[in-house]
């Protein structure tokens, strides 16, 4: 009886003993961070009777812990997209680098220049202007640029973390397995473990499986691409996109092979980075290039119908959009393309066509292909582009030409035309391009007008009444075509200046209903003037335009100009159409590029309010990524809250403990006592 009631105290003592060092680890280990705590498993003995602690416990919910790395995966994701949206939006915004704001000094200035066009202070006023918006434009596609760069600098920086941990992991998958094969204890491996994977949470989402026998994981990123297996860790690598030099890819490296999941990224620090990039950045980079090509375009060509102050046709305020470097630099060939192109370009045509977006264009062999506009997924197929008769004749949206004996393909899209001209004369099925009509566009703009003599304020052609003309007739000119313009001047004059002779016919004969004509006179002789066919058909007399208020007269196409006049002329009145030689003091031209300033110009809106909605569009999903972050934070907290209140270690509950396991082990030494008591007391009888 006594020697077992020694086996029992002596069983009791060593069990409470090792209880009460569970407590002490978790009491020193209140202040680990990822520390679970643990408990002591009690069991009676089989047969002989007795305690032992046949296990220590590990208090871990590992569902929950699933949890809590998929919300701190949402929470860095939204995290760092809001922060890198945060500051474009600052940047769209602020008066220091708002295109808005030195647009309205650049048209403040213009309109200071239609007050007074002959003042050489306000035409350099305006210039100035003009060169600190161009400056604007660059400032801030550079800072885009800037933020691309840190964008592929972050992207390079946290695959590194993230490569670091999966080799812990491995290493701690490996002593796992061999703890657990020599029955050592483990909960702090496992703890180690969890807290490597909560690190990794924060760069990438990701899925586990866990071995029951060892407690390793094998952790899974993307789709299932496998970036720890057991002891061995694979290795997440940047590389430079091989349609776009500028972009920075992710792949995952299994020994010699590469597997890209860019596209398969969506949590973490770094899906948070390629979510904005494909989202946020290069959408506002051809916002920003639509803007700048209808700004330029649209004024180049109005001051182009101008006239300076010699008297001459106006020329460029800002690079040519249609620039040949520009155009070549519209089209970006894939690197693992298997044909090599002999040139290729994108030409601007139409700046209010035009779209904010890339394209893709994939072909499935020689003449077969996919052309992909990235903004919305719409895709056309060769078959949906009607075919021209040459290159030339690709004048109209969705046509196409390909030169049989060249393989030189021609289409037209979205208003711009795309020429590619394969070496060899055809392309290879799986060649790649990259179409980017706009991408570029604030950071190829430049002054180049720079002498205030040269800005072409006024208008070259203009026409006076008669001064004994007795109707309300007010005419108007204005210049419609540069080109057919520029051979109608000669010298000083236009050659040929017209006149314009009013009549009245009754109309039909004897109905005693009055109508009003005009003939179109040369008078370059104006002793001699020749009247003017404005069909150009020798063969038929010339007949009399009949004449309508506030409709363009009919003049030969190839004038270049227009001329309306509103209200009723009367028979014998006539206006005279020349050259606007001297006419340094009128303001037209300069008001009609004022008024571009409100002409709905970029896809139906005008330049500050496309630029309007491009703030408007960042600052939404500035919004919106801060309210998701905000709420991604809460039920991250509210998960982790839940866990501390599982795994952490309570003092209050750890102290009772204390004070229980000491007293069992005082109790179990008390048995010992006894037991050693009637030990003594059965000697002593003898």
């Amino acid at each position: 009886m006594s020697y077992g009631l020694l086996n029992l105290g002596t069983q009791a003592l060593t069990a409470n003993q090792t209880a009460l060092s569970v407590v002490g680890q978790n009491i020193a280990n209140i202040n680990t961070d990822g520390y679970s705590r643990q408990r002591p498993e009690f069991a009676s003995r089989d047969s002989i009777g007795g305690v032992e602690v046949y296990d220590i416990a590990r208090i871990a919910d590992q569902f929950l812990n699933r949890q809590i790395w998929a919300d701190k995966a949402s929470y860095s994701n939204a995290e760092l997209y809001q922060m890198f949206a945060g500051e474009l939006d600052n940047l769209l915004a602020s008066e220091a680098t708002s295109i808005s704001t030195a647009m309205d000094g650049y048209f403040g200035a213009l309109q200071t220049a239609v007050d007074d066009p002959t003042s050489l202070p306000n035409r350099e006023l305006f210039i100035a202007e003009a060169e600190a918006l161009v400056q604007r434009f660059n400032d801030l596609d550079a800072n885009l640029e800037r933020q691309n760069g840190n964008l592929n600098s972050r992207l390079e920086s946290s695959t590194a973390k993230v490569n670091a941990i999966a080799r812990n992991i491995a290493e701690l998958n490996d002593k796992l397995r061999i703890a657990t094969a020599a029955g050592s204890p483990v909960n702090e491996l496992l703890d180690k473990r969890d807290a490597q994977l909560d690190q990794l949470a924060q760069l990438v989402n990701f899925t586990t499986v866990e071995d029951k026998e060892t407690g390793g994981v094998n952790v899974f990123v993307g789709k299932g691409e496998p970036l720890v297996m057991g002891k061995d860790a694979n290795r997440l690598v940047t590389r430079v996109d091989p349609a776009d030099a500028s972009k920075l890819n992710v792949a995952l490296q299994i020994g010699n092979s590469m597997s890209d999941v860019t596209g398969q990224i969506n949590g973490g620090e770094i899906g948070g980075l390629l979510e904005y990039r494909d989202t946020i950045l290069d959408k506002a980079r051809d916002q920003m290039g639509i803007i700048t090509l209808a700004f330029a375009d649209t004024m180049n060509r109005q001051h182009m119908q101008g006239m300076d102050l010699d008297s001459e046709l106006g020329g460029r305020l800002f690079t040519d959009i249609n620039d040949p470097a520009a155009m070549n630099n519209r089209v970006l060939s894939d690197s693992r393309n298997t044909s090599d192109l002999s040139h290729a370009w994108v030409r601007i045509d139409d700046t209010s066509e035009l779209k904010a977006s890339e394209y893709k264009m994939i072909f499935d062999s020689d003449d077969s292909f996919t052309l992909v506009r990235e903004s919305d997924g719409k895709r056309w197929d060769a078959s949906d582009f009607s075919t021209a008769a040459s290159a030339d004749d690709v004048t109209g949206n969705q046509q196409i030409y390909q030169d049989a004996n060249t393989g030189e393909m021609t289409l037209r899209i979205d208003g711009f035309t795309l020429q590619l001209d394969p070496v060899g004369k055809s392309f290879g099925a799986g060649d790649q391009y990259v179409i980017q009509p706009a991408r570029s566009a604030a950071s190829d703009i430049e002054m180049v007008l720079r002498d205030p003599h040269d800005l072409a304020l006024a208008a070259p052609v203009k026409v006076e009444a008669n001064s004994e003309n007795s109707g309300t007739g007010v005419a108007s000119v204005s210049v419609t075509d540069r080109a057919d313009l520029e051979t109608a001047v000669s010298g000083t004059h236009l050659n040929p200046p017209i006149r314009i002779e009013f009549s009245a016919q009754e109309t039909p004969p004897g109905s005693g209903s009055m109508q009003t004509f005009y003939r179109v006179y040369n008078v370059a002789d104006p002793d001699n003037p020749v009247e003017i066919d404005p069909d150009n058909d020798p063969s038929t007399p010339i007949a009399a335009q009949p004449f309508t208020p506030g409709e363009p007269l009919q003049l030969p196409g190839n004038y270049g100009y227009e001329v309306v006049i509103k209200n009723q002329p009367q028979a014998g009145d006539s206006f005279t159409v020349d050259y606007n030689e001297g006419g340094v003091s009128d303001n037209r031209n300069a008001l009609a590029m004022s008024d571009l300033q409100f002409d709905k110009t970029v896809d139906g809106a005008s330049y500050q309010d496309r630029y309007g909605q491009l703030i408007e569009r960042v600052g939404t999903q500035t919004a919106v990524a801060q309210i998701n972050a905000q709420a991604s934070k809460s039920v991250l907290d509210a998960n982790l809250a839940m866990r501390s209140s599982i795994s952490g270690v309570n003092l209050d509950e750890e102290a009772a403990k204390l004070i229980q396991f000491q007293q069992a082990y005082s109790a179990s030494a008390q048995l010992i006592r006894a037991s050693q008591t009637i030990f003594d007391a059965l000697i002593g009888a003898v």
